[in-house]
């Protein structure tokens, strides 16, 4: 401790230098490190929570289909792989009372869905077995701390939910996150009083399942593929199109697609790290060359050579430990600024904290990269010779090995920092790829709401006919206010509801072919609102009743997929056994995200709305409004009319269509902005490292250099031999680099949207301003030293 100290007070520029490095490099690892631990690694507050698997119908057209209640049965009845299923609902609800409305959303839970995922409540109780019809419900911690001021005496406290009396029961454990993961409360879910039961078509349950000890994902799915296979066959009309079952692991799908991210960017800093310890072990060596001359005369007293490489190694450490010490505080502010960065573009953010986990993480980190940049000059100046007692100060014409050791640290550096900013130009350019994709509709002065309107009272479609007329009068009286429309699910809302059909007069599809669409119920206007063009017809008017011929207007690929050379003008479908004429065909509309596909999409008018719809409608209705100001400007106006209207509508979700299109892909623009921020830390860290390389090198030479120009060479002739070593350096850090480059990409186009595979001419580029960036590193002290006047510089000691 006292040499480090008296050297560190002889260079407290380099000392500083090594310490705030490493704090920047660990603090960086460990804040992404902790994201990586709260989101995907830390399990769920669950029992055993690795055979916790969502359970989710095959179908035909898709992967992810909801559960009839008679299927539901079955499957449970039959199956030999499960411990237990337990379903649930989305369900919203209208909270009333202690302030102002609000919406929440929510699931109605089958009694055993808590005792089956083994949750143990925060306070209270979950549900018992004979809670299936009884007013009670379940809070999320969330919810709690938001709404109740974290009130200890909640448990058995009367709320008002759409209008009903419901007797909190418990709080949920800080971290639970439901399936659906905004969910904020749960009731219970009474299948039986569901008119939806007696249709084995219907689909409404999702299902959460728990698989029987030492049963795999992959057995379970053969057991549960097999009764499909019989329901498919005792039931043809309702069952055919239900090819299957599909298991997915419960934590990984509330993580979702952030996972891969994540690793992406823990892989990045990774990188980013390793170019940091370069840089610094190349300091290191630089600074401790001037202590030759003390190793030298410790060896010719006895000094071991282990010995000598435990004493420097250890003062490197001091140096790095400390480094790492700060790097935990740089570690939790980085955290923190992640934390309201990412907003809620990742699940479980409010869990990140510097936990026991974290900290082992930081530690580890600390130890991998004190021997990283202290094992190298350690064991170089560790084989001074005795012979090193004569000055080898900057008369020397250099250590030839101590160069070599120098420039693999610039390989290094520039090999790694050629993956890292390959993949952050590949991020880059996908995430700039997304962007422009055409979602369909005139996001601009566009803003929406999201209303919740009390079951009781809206059950019918004529009821929600009234509702929408007055509505919609008042708020296109708002100043401000150019014009409005509803739709029961808006785009990238998350949420999809499906309905079978078929084309009239075109052939008959086989049972397990029959087409579906995605069914929205719109107002008058709305494709004029949300400016989306219509390609043929027209739109709907208030001249489409509930006593006129019943309409629809179908996107362009529904309308491609049955009359691709033909206007579908004039033509009909059935739905639910209701013929519809189309009027019109709209563009396609990205419904459930800029990267998803396009879909066919059937829109019918609010005043034709079935009555099996009313209640969906009522749950959540979108307006969109098209203003002729700042949107965020008119809201407070928008929310004040609704609750004039009427005060039990909840209002939520109040937001600009372009903030919409920005959290669909929010994961993504965290991972794109985070991604980029490492490249360009590494590239500026391998460049400075280069620089201070080659700076060394000529200083070190500095006497040759002297020697070379009084006997006539050119400046060209010195730069040239100067170059030579650095360049060799630099192009096999170049080719390493090239070749993880080409894994790297190959790795990334897996998950980036619209990547080409191994991505040749980027890694091309970028190796190309790479090399330029390096080379005028090199150039700038090689040119410095050549212009310097040959009797100083053979003066040089």
């Amino acid at each position: 401790m006292r040499t480090i100290s008296r050297w560190a007070r002889r260079r407290p520029v380099t000392a500083a230098a090594v310490i705030v490095t490493m704090a920047l490099g660990i603090g960086a690892s460990t804040a992404v490190y902790a994201v990586v631990e709260a989101v995907v690694l830390r399990a769920l507050p669950v029992r055993d929570p690795g055979r916790l698997v969502w359970m989710w119908n095959a179908r035909v057209e898709r992967e992810r289909a909801p559960f009839s209640a008679l299927d539901f049965a079955d499957y449970r009845e039959q199956n030999r792989v499960l411990e237990g299923l337990a379903p649930f609902i989305n369900w919203t609800a209208s909270l009333t009372g202690a302030g102002d409305t609000e919406r929440l959303e929510g699931v109605r839970v089958d009694p055993t869905f808590f005792d089956l995922l083994g949750v143990t409540p925060a306070t209270g109780r979950v549900f018992r077995s004979g809670d299936a019809r009884a007013q009670v419900a379940v809070l999320t911690d969330g919810l709690w701390r938001r709404r109740f001021g974290a009130d200890p005496a909640i448990v058995g406290r009367l709320v008002s939910l759409n209008g009903s009396g419901y007797t909190v029961v418990g709080v949920l454990p800080a971290g639970f996150v439901f399936p659906f993961r905004d969910a904020e409360i749960a009731v219970p879910l009474s299948i039986e009083s569901d008119p939806r039961v007696p249709d084995r078509g219907a689909g409404f349950l999702r299902v959460v399942a728990r698989l029987k000890p030492g049963v795999s994902l992959t057995a379970a799915k053969t057991n549960l593929d097999a009764i499909a296979a019989r329901l498919r066959r005792d039931y043809p009309d309702a069952n055919a199109k239900k090819i299957g079952v599909n298991l997915f692991p419960l934590d990984r799908e509330i993580v979702g697609d952030a996972r891969s991210l994540l690793l992406t960017l823990l892989g990045a800093v990774a990188l980013l790290l390793l170019v940091a310890c370069a840089n610094i072990a190349n300091l290191l060596l630089v600074a401790l060359a001037s202590r030759r001359r003390e190793l030298s005369m410790r060896i010719a007293l006895g000094a071991t050579r282990a010995r000598i490489i435990g004493q420097i190694l250890g003062e490197i450490a001091v140096l790095v430990v400390a480094g790492g010490a700060a790097g935990l505080f740089v570690g939790r502010a980085l955290a923190r600024v992640l934390v309201w960065w990412g907003g809620t573009a990742l699940p479980r953010l409010d869990d990140i904290g510097l936990t026991p986990g974290v900290c082992a993480f930081a530690m580890t980190v600390t130890a991998a990269a004190a021997l990283l940049c202290g094992l190298a000059p350690a064991w170089l100046l560790s084989g001074a010779p005795a012979a090193g007692l004569a000055d080898e100060g900057r008369s020397s014409t250099g250590s030839v090995r101590q160069g070599r050791v120098h420039r693999t640290f610039v390989a290094t550096q520039i090999a790694a920092s050629l993956m890292l900013l390959v993949a952050a130009v590949l991020t880059v350019r996908s995430f700039a790829k997304l962007q422009a994709v055409d979602p369909g509709f005139d996001a601009r002065d566009v803003l929406s709401v999201q209303l919740a309107l009390p079951p009781a009272r809206y059950a019918t479609p004529a009821d929600l006919i009234v509702f929408a007329d007055r509505i919609h009068e008042q708020l296109t009286r708002i100043d401000g206010v150019r014009e409005a429309a509803a739709i029961s699910l808006l785009p990238l809302s998350g949420l999809l509801n499906t309905v079978d059909y078929r084309a009239v007069g075109r052939p008959e599809p086989p049972r397990d072919e029959i087409p579906q669409a995605h069914y929205r119920i719109t107002t008058p206007g709305y494709f004029h609102v949300m400016g989306i063009p219509l390609g043929d017809g027209r739109e709907f008017s208030d001249g489409d009743r509930e006593t006129t011929r019943r309409v629809a207007v179908i996107s362009r690929t529904m309308a491609d997929r049955h009359w691709p050379s033909a206007s579908p003008i004039g033509e009909h479908i059935i739905v639910n056994n209701d013929t519809l004429e189309i009027i019109g065909v709209c563009a396609d509309v990205k419904q459930f995200g800029l990267d998803a596909g396009r879909t066919a999409d059937l829109y019918i008018p609010l005043r034709q709305m079935p009555n099996g719809q009313a209640q969906f409608v009522a749950a959540r209705m979108y307006w969109a409004i098209r203003t002729t100001e700042d949107p965020l400007a008119v809201a407070d106006r928008v929310r004040s009319e609704v609750r004039r209207t009427d005060k039990d509508v909840a209002t939520s979700s109040t937001r600009t269509m372009p903030q919409i299109l920005a959290a669909s892909i929010g994961s993504r623009r965290f991972n794109t902005d985070l991604i980029r921020i490492a490249g360009a830390a590494g590239v500026l860290l391998a460049i400075i490292g280069v620089y201070a390389v080659t700076a060394f090198s000529v200083g070190r030479r500095t006497r040759e250099i002297g020697i070379r120009l009084t006997l006539g060479a050119t400046s060209r002739q010195i730069v040239q031999a100067l170059m030579n070593a650095e360049l060799r350096s630099m192009g096999i850090g170049l080719a390493v680099g090239v070749c993880g480059a080409l894994a790297v990409s190959r790795v990334l186009s897996q998950f980036l949207f619209a990547a080409a595979g191994v991505e040749a001419a980027v890694i091309a580029a970028v190796a190309g301003v790479l090399a330029a960036a390096a080379l005028v590193a090199c150039l700038v002290p090689i040119r410095r030293a050549t212009r310097a006047d040959p009797v100083i510089a053979l003066r040089a000691d």
